[in-house]
């Protein structure tokens, strides 16, 4: 029988910064080794010591593109990783634009702060000539009696959950997985067979709007500029969650051609995502592939702007209301949104929406949390705008869908949680224990578990 330990290394006891360790008999395998996002002290854990030694990982298996999940793989390389990362076609894709923007911001803020650069586009090279491919159901052989395949995460495009199988034990972890009908992508896919069960729980606590209720408070909001005439940001997150919101924003523009208030994407690297989305049809759900094989572009519609550059960016300011603007960063810790935040927070006409969970201590969280003034390069912003929030658009299963997918093994020894709030994954773990019967754990960082 191996020896088999598991050690987190972060999402434990929190939801960002995602970094599993599996020793198998000596053999080390990391699922993901994600940024931790939050506030300034939880940001600067990154150019902290990694609390393993990259030279003795053995492979890396990537589940997903997201920040959290893929932005310290450049780190690994720096620190002497020479070995291969495994994911499937469009997580490389896309992670390979999520990395290469946040070097760009990262390298800012390390500026700031007068601190070395996090990684260097010499280690996001070295990244970027160790992908392997690998499509979902496809068996994978690392050696040792030890392999894996992906299945479909239902959470962004490309997204997912690792079944890894050892001599005698199957171990499944679940990435990040998303909900019941998502817009876009495939429903996720349902296991049965586990002993181990190393799962999610960022919305563990609580159930997600309905789609026709989230849709219908997104164009309210939409709608809402015309008779203000006024500005409404949203706030996006590059991957999935953009290209829902373009795909409602598409449909309802498309049947009311005399609405014509401009939308403008102002983010580059959303716009280059939305690119790869087309590129691999086969990923998404058959509406998608269907509506997009008729050569109809859900993604582009009447009044939609896309700006590129930064002087296309600054334009907009001098296009009167009423008028949308889309843009990064999600949780306004960089990117185009904190400059149009500085420019019409203090305007009590406009509207913000966050499409999503904001990590406590990001200026997100404090915007969304009640009255405050930012320091916008050393001007005070009073926050008079409205502000709202849609957890509909969470690329993200609820807690019902999490319940759902989990009630699908069968007899599995232990349900290990990850990737959730403090406060949230003891009310998910009682949850599983009362609804499916089964044994459930918050792991703990740095503490190895024997599985």
């Amino acid at each position: 029988m191996p020896n088999i330990k598991l050690t987190s290394y972060g999402a434990a006891e929190e939801v960002t910064g995602s970094c599993h360790l599996l020793n198998v008999d000596g053999y080390r395998i990391l699922i993901d080794c994600g940024l931790f996002q939050g506030g300034h002290e939880n940001y600067l854990k990154n150019w902290e010591d990694l609390l393993f030694d990259p030279k003795n990982i053995d492979v890396v298996i990537l589940t997903h593109a997201h920040l959290d999940h893929c932005g310290r793989l450049p780190k690994l390389y720096q620190k002497g990783y020479k070995g291969k990362v495994h994911a499937t076609g469009p997580t490389i894709k896309l992670t390979q634009i999520v990395l290469e923007d946040n070097l760009q911001i990262m390298t800012e803020k390390a500026e700031k702060q007068k601190i070395a650069p996090l990684y260097s586009s010499a280690d996001l090279m070295k990244l970027n000539i160790s992908w392997l491919k690998s499509d979902y159901y496809q068996e994978v052989d690392l050696g040792n009696g030890i392999s894996f395949k992906f299945h479909n995460a239902g959470h962004i495009l490309g997204a997912a959950i690792v079944e890894l199988k050892t001599p005698d034990k199957t171990i499944v972890f679940s990435g990040d997985i998303g909900g019941h009908h998502m817009p876009l992508v495939k429903d996720i896919d349902y296991i049965e067979t586990a002993d181990y069960v190393i799962c999610e729980s960022t919305y563990g606590d609580r159930i997600h709007e309905d789609l026709t209720d989230r849709n219908k408070k997104l164009l309210d909001a939409v709608k809402r500029v015309t008779l203000n005439n006024s500005t409404l940001l949203i706030t996006i997150f590059a991957i999935e969650r953009t290209q829902d919101i373009l795909k409602v924003l598409n449909d309802y523009y498309e049947s009311h051609l005399d609405f014509n208030v401009p939308v403008y994407l102002d983010s580059p690297m959303a716009a280059e995502a939305t690119k790869i989305y087309q590129e691999e049809l086969s990923y998404l759900n058959q509406e998608a592939q269907d509506t997009l094989q008729r050569d109809k572009d859900i993604f582009r519609f009447p009044h939609l702007k896309i700006t590129n550059s930064s002087r296309d960016s600054k334009k907009i300011n001098s296009t009167p209301p009423p008028k949308i603007i889309m843009a990064g960063s999600g949780m306004v810790e960089g990117g185009r949104m904190l400059h149009h935040f500085g420019r019409y927070l203090s305007d009590k006409r406009n509207h913000v929406l966050f499409m999503g969970y904001q990590v406590p201590g990001t200026l997100g969280s404090k915007v969304l949390g009640g009255d405050f003034d930012f320091d916008y390069y050393g001007r005070k912003v009073p926050v008079r705008a409205g502000v709202d929030q849609i957890d509909g658009f969470s690329a993200h299963a609820d807690q019902n869908a999490l319940l759902d997918w989990l009630e699908h093994f069968k007899n599995p020894q232990k349900i290990l949680l990850v990737h959730g709030d403090a406060k949230v994954l003891p009310i998910f773990s009682q949850k599983i224990k009362e609804k499916l019967g089964h044994d459930s754990q918050v792991i703990e960082l740095n503490t190895p578990i024997s599985l």
